[in-house]
């Protein structure tokens, strides 16, 4: 009886210890199984964040079982495809930004070549008004006055070019100098004042101060050019263009206004980028280039332009320069 008892209790304990053997062995298997997995999803995870930044050179090591080598093998392929298209793509910019190159530099080679005999062109009509070659008609002087305004379109086209030419190449310099504003302006409003002879348009400059600035005096005149230029060609059936030179607070701020028929309110948005076709209103050569270049001309200067409609009539547009440029 005795024999028994010790014989069914040894049977228990080793029966017991080969189960706790089983369960310890198939623990053991599960945690080196648990752990290869780790080791290979966290290199897993550090070759789909390094793809995410450009590097798609690197490879996934093959899996621990079949369904993780072939997610290995599907992502390896996945790489190397995004591979192959990101040098086809790569490629294709380079050829792109070649030909670009080569357009832009035809039209500002052209655009050179037929500058001297614009200008050339528009002192002759200047001769003609200003009776060199004799007295003219009114028929005449209508015809010339409507020439040299069609003349004074293409100076602008060419120069709207040169300067397109200039921001695409990343060429535009700025070279600061401490200038009396009020004289800039005065100065810009003598030089389009055959235009708004012609055009019988006024300018009034109003300021209530002088003011010095440290700008670009050519680039600034390119731009209040292009907004003067655009307020007298669009302020339709009036004859009065204001600017205003103040101070507002931390900034120094130029407003051209004009009594036309002011911007469409989905057009403000807009109206500064580069072909937009809605913006062709307010871009004096038509093709949505004058007020594309005046912004990059005044981002350049840490300012801004800002487009508007004035509470009765027409259209303003603010040059907003900081005051500690």
């Amino acid at each position: 009886m005795n024999i028994a008892i010790i014989f069914l209790a040894t049977f228990l304990i080793l029966s017991i210890m080969l189960i706790a053997a089983i369960v310890l062995l198939k623990y053991a298997n599960l945690c080196l199984k648990y752990k290869k997995l780790s080791k290979y999803l966290y290199n897993y995870v550090n070759i789909i964040t390094s793809a995410r930044y450009g590097n798609l050179n690197s490879k996934c090591e093959d899996g621990i079982d079949a369904l993780t080598i072939q997610l290995s093998r599907n992502t390896n392929a996945l790489l190397e495809s995004i591979f192959d298209r990101d040098m086809m793509i790569g490629e294709y910019i380079e050829k792109e930004k070649q030909t670009q190159n080569i357009k832009q530099d035809f039209i500002s080679s052209l655009a050179h070549d037929l500058k001297v005999p614009i200008i050339a062109q528009d002192n002759t009509y200047d001769l003609f008004l200003n009776g060199n070659f004799g007295e003219l008609s009114d028929i005449q002087r209508s015809a010339i006055k409507n020439l040299k305004i069609s003349n004074n379109d293409l100076k602008n086209l060419i120069a709207d070019l040169l300067d397109i030419h200039k921001l695409d190449k990343q060429e535009l310099q700025v070279n600061l100098e401490n200038v009396n504003l009020n004289n800039l302006i005065q100065e810009t409003i003598r030089q389009n004042q055959s235009i708004l002879t012609i055009k019988e348009k006024n300018i009034d400059f109003k300021f209530a101060k002088e003011i010095n600035y440290p700008l670009d005096s050519f680039l600034i005149k390119r731009v209040l050019n292009n907004l003067i230029s655009n307020a007298i060609f669009y302020g339709k059936n009036t004859k009065n263009i204001t600017i205003i030179l103040e101070e507002e607070k931390e900034n120094i701020v130029i407003s051209v206004l004009d009594e036309g028929d002011g911007i469409k309110e989905e057009d403000i948005n807009n109206i500064f980028t580069k072909y937009y076709t809605s913006a062709k209103k307010y871009s004096n050569i038509g093709v949505g280039l004058g007020l594309y270049i005046a912004n990059k001309i005044i981002l350049a200067h840490n300012g801004k332009i800002i487009a508007k409609n004035n509470k009765d009539k027409g259209a303003c547009f603010s040059i907003v320069l900081p005051y500690k440029n």
